[in-house]
């Protein structure tokens, strides 16, 4: 009995559900008034382990520690900072506030280099900026925080060129000069992104520089330097390689253009039966109107071509040998009358009163081969002239030229 009586009751379970959701919602509440809204900047030195290599351990060591010396001076009014080896990853309050410094120590490394680095290559640095929302506690410490706009700042690092800076697009909306930044092509991080438009790394030539007070080798400190012809040399090459695959492109659509009968005659050439055949023949033997064009197909008469129409190809066309019709051959010889040519064949090169060998391809169409780079499609009119041997076109020309 004493036991049973010592269990809660139904409605002191209530009360604690109703005590245990007020202490969790007064948690949620104090857990979102660690959120702040700033801006992560993300530096790295470009390519440190070339760097570092055949380099004393001491100049090295001397080196970075005056970098870190260097980047403290100048992220000195960030709310949180994380140093690395090579770098460092800074929050600030205001998006204009990290600009402003990042471009600041981009600028600040030539000074550095000439009068702090104790190495023979240019230290040089790539800048990543991203504004957004991190949940931070009263530190200065980021060695606890993840957070997605931290990688961003990280990816926008990576992707950043040597000597430069890209900044996201919510930093971008939040700064003064944006004049000086322009959109970049592409997007990273599923976020549009904005480069810095002037240079901020030194030229070929460095103003100050004089070469017996100068810690490095002169032509190896010269190799970060070349990068810009490097990008040149290959913005040509690619820009070759662009103009080769687009003319090859055309030319492929030229050649696929002259085999698709649909696109090079305007129209889809109906199915003709033998019947239509048979009452084509007729009219013209017998010298009547010509039938309506849908119902009219190539026929070769004595060498001559009739019932063309509009249709303007030999498409299922066929040669009238005694009182039969039958299928042109797949090789046949074709002589354009005097003042009969068509201004497409004169563009494709082809000549009054000359022998062209047509050969039939695929789909029934004849075309001239072996001519240029591709084979042509011509247009054939009424009273061309069609031979099945190159003998007989060359005797007709003979007694044209006699006549």
């Amino acid at each position: 009995m004493s036991a049973r009586s010592t269990r809660p009751t139904l409605v002191e379970k209530l009360q604690r559900q109703k005590e245990l959701e007020q202490e969790q919602s007064s948690a949620i509440v104090d857990l979102y008034s660690h959120y702040r809204n700033g801006t992560f900047m993300s530096v790295d030195v470009v390519n440190s382990a070339k760097l570092k290599e055949g380099e004393d351990s001491l100049k090295v060591v001397r080196t970075f520690l005056a970098f870190h010396r260097y980047l403290r001076r100048l992220t000195r009014g960030a709310l949180a900072s994380l140093f690395s080896g090579d770098g460092v990853m800074c929050l600030f309050k205001r998006p204009q506030e990290a600009v402003d410094v990042a471009i600041g120590i981009v600028k600040g490394l030539e000074a550095f280099n000439r009068e702090e680095s104790a190495l023979s290559g240019y230290l040089n640095v790539r800048v990543g900026i991203h504004s957004g929302t991190v949940l931070l506690d009263n530190t200065e410490d980021l060695t606890k925080v993840t957070a997605w706009d931290m990688d961003v700042a990280c990816h926008l690092q990576k992707h950043s060129r040597p000597g430069s800076l890209l900044i996201s697009r919510s930093t971008w909306k939040q700064i003064g000069n944006q004049g000086d930044f322009k959109r970049a092509w592409r997007k990273i991080a599923h976020t549009s992104v904005y480069s810095y438009r002037y240079p901020l790394s030194p030229g070929l030539k460095v103003p100050g520089m004089a070469e017996n007070r100068s810690p490095w080798r002169g032509q190896d400190w010269r190799r970060d330097l070349r990068r810009p012809v490097l990008f040149a040399r290959r913005l040509i090459v690619w820009s070759v390689l662009i103009v080769i695959v687009t003319a090859s492109c055309f030319l492929l659509y030229s050649r696929w253009k002259s085999h698709n009968p649909s696109i090079t005659a305007g129209k889809l050439f109906p199915f003709v039966s033998f019947n239509q055949v048979r009452e084509v023949a007729e009219y013209a033997s017998s010298g009547r109107a010509s039938l309506p064009m849908q119902e009219l197909i190539p026929i070769v008469i004595g060498n001559i071509v009739t019932n063309m129409g509009e249709n303007k190809y030999l498409f299922r066309a066929k040669i009238k040998q005694g009182d039969k019709l039958s299928l042109l051959p797949d090789k046949v010889f074709l002589v354009i009358p005097r003042n009969k040519n068509t201004l497409y064949n004169r563009k494709n090169g082809l000549h009054e009163e000359t022998i062209y060998p047509l050969h039939k391809h695929n789909n029934d169409r004849y075309l001239v081969n072996n001519y240029g780079l591709f084979t042509v499609q011509v247009e054939i009119l009424d009273d061309y002239l069609i031979f099945l041997t190159t003998k007989a076109a060359e005797n007709y020309l003979k007694g044209n030229a006699n006549g």
